[in-house]
Formats: structure tokens, C-alpha cells, sequence
């Protein structure tokens, strides 16, 4: 892992790391768009949530990019996991993907759903990249840096920026599921001061806390940890944090796990701050 100096954001390293993940992201959100043009079939996995062969074309090809380019490092992927063929626990440094998150959302019809992208170091997502391919728009970030840039139909990125979470503002924003309307999470809300609520799909819950549009994204059901990895990483590389409900950082890849992820709030400031 000394290829990559974490210490130092604006190293060559991971510099180099982040485009490379930019570009599997992008070359991945074309497989997506080319099935979504041709008609997506529908599979129901065993854990009863739904499949196709957009999610399938665009986690192979995410794998044997990295398996290519970063053969030392282990990968957790959403399919992979699912056919049971990638290790029942990870640590030290592994990357995690969800080559389509928000499958519900592109069956649907709608634009919302992403390609994530993680590198997990010492149980914390240190880099990560999230890509809405029907947007145009692609966040990426590493310690200390978070971007956003918008991404040409050939697949170029231009206008990038940086962006930061905001200081919670006297009435702040909640972020909810489209399609997951717990009704734990309406609980938790309901103890939250006034605040308006808007309804998200996918990671990009996490990107718009990164970018200061809001503020808090709570999810008291528990998901998998490829669906938020990417995510969290981009949040917590433009200044926001992602904590268990005990109010401890959140962890991934703990020894033993089945990837699953505890019950967590997304914040763009420190809650009480």
C-alpha cells in the first residue's frame, strides 16, 4: 500500500489513484446507459432485491480494471459477494463497489442512481468516487479533497470544482430514500429541530451533504457497506462525517462481517455544532 501516501492529499499518488477511478466509473455509466437503451431485463436475487445485466456488465468491468491495475489490493463487490466469490471479511486495505447503485431507481425510469467506487484503509474509506452517468455528474475525493465535475456524453470531465459541506444552517436539510421510506428513519427525524426533508435516490445523498446542499442523511435500516462506501468517502473528504447512532465513526470491513453496515447518520457539520 506505499504506493499511496494518504498523508499528503495533493500527492501524485493519489492524484493518480482518483483519475483512474474516475475513469472505470465513466467507462462503467456507459454499460449502464447502453443497457438502459436496450431494455433492461429484471432478476430477482436471492436476498430478494433486484438485479440486471446493467449491474452485471458494469462490476466486470470495474474488476478487471482493478484486479489489472491494482493487483494487490482485494475487491468486495456487490455481485461478486452475491455468487460468493469474494472473502467473507476484509481489513487493512481492500476496495469496495457497487458497480449500480439505486437499481431500484433505474428500473424505474429514473436518473438517480450511481457507480461507487471506495478504497477502504485501516477500516475507513479513505478515497472514493461516485458517478450518476444519466447526470453527467461525477464526485470524487481523498483525504482533505472533494470534487464535483460535470461529465461530457463522451465521456470527458470538465468544470471540476472543489466542494466542502456547510455549516448547519438554522433550519437544515434532510435526506431521504425515494424508495425506502422506514419508518425508523421517520422516528429519528421526528426528534430532529425544524428542518425540510427532500427524497434522494441513491449515494447521491452523501454528494449533496459534500457539497453544502444539505445537511443531514439519517438511515436507521441497515444496507451494505458497498452502497455507502464511495459516499462516505466523498463526505468525509469535503469536511462531513458519517456516525453510528452511538455517534462513533463508522466502520467497514470489520473482521467476520457479512458487509453489512450499522445504523448511521451522514452529517455536513458536527451534529450539535
Amino acid at each position: 500500500m506505499g504506493a499511496f501516501d494518504f498523508e499528503d492529499p495533493a500527492s501524485g499518488s493519489v492524484r493518480t489513484l482518483i483519475q483512474a477511478l474516475e475513469t472505470v466509473a465513466i467507462a462503467a455509466g456507459k454499460e449502464i446507459l447502453a443497457v438502459r437503451a436496450e431494455g433492461a431485463e429484471v432478476i430477482v436475487k436471492s436476498d430478494r432485491t433486484p438485479v440486471t445485466q446493467a449491474d452485471r456488465r458494469a462490476e466486470a468491468l470495474i474488476l478487471d480494471f482493478l484486479t489489472n491495475h491494482y493487483p494487490g489490493i482485494p475487491v468486495v463487490a456487490e455481485e461478486l459477494a452475491e455468487a460468493g466469490r469474494c472473502p467473507h471479511h476484509a481489513k487493512d486495505v481492500f476496495f469496495l463497489v457497487d458497480a449500480l447503485d439505486g437499481t431500484g431507481e433505474f428500473i424505474a425510469g429514473r436518473d438517480e442512481f450511481t457507480v461507487n467506487i471506495a478504497l477502504i484503509r485501516g477500516q475507513t474509506p479513505v478515497a472514493g468516487v461516485v458517478y450518476a452517468p444519466a447526470l453527467g455528474k461525477i464526485w470524487s475525493g481523498a483525504t482533505g479533497q472533494a470534487q464535483v465535475a460535470d461529465v461530457t456524453p463522451e465521456g470527458a470531465i470538465s468544470a471540476q470544482q472543489q466542494i466542502h459541506t456547510r455549516p448547519c444552517p438554522e433550519t437544515p436539510v434532510a435526506l431521504v430514500s425515494y424508495t425506502h421510506k422506514e419508518p425508523e428513519t421517520e422516528a429519528w427525524l421526528q426528534c430532529l429541530p425544524e428542518h425540510e426533508t427532500a427524497s434522494v435516490g441513491s449515494s447521491l445523498k452523501f454528494c449533496l451533504l459534500a457539497e453544502g446542499r444539505a445537511d443531514v442523511y439519517p438511515r436507521l435500516v441497515c444496507l451494505k457497506q458497498w452502497d455507502i462506501a464511495a459516499g462516505d468517502a466523498v463526505l468525509r473528504a469535503a469536511g462531513g462525517m458519517t456516525l453510528t447512532l452511538e455517534g462513533t465513526p463508522l466502520l467497514y470491513g470489520v473482521e467476520g462481517s457479512d458487509f453489512g453496515c450499522s445504523r448511521f447518520v451522514g452529517w455536513g457539520s458536527a451534529p450539535n455544532a
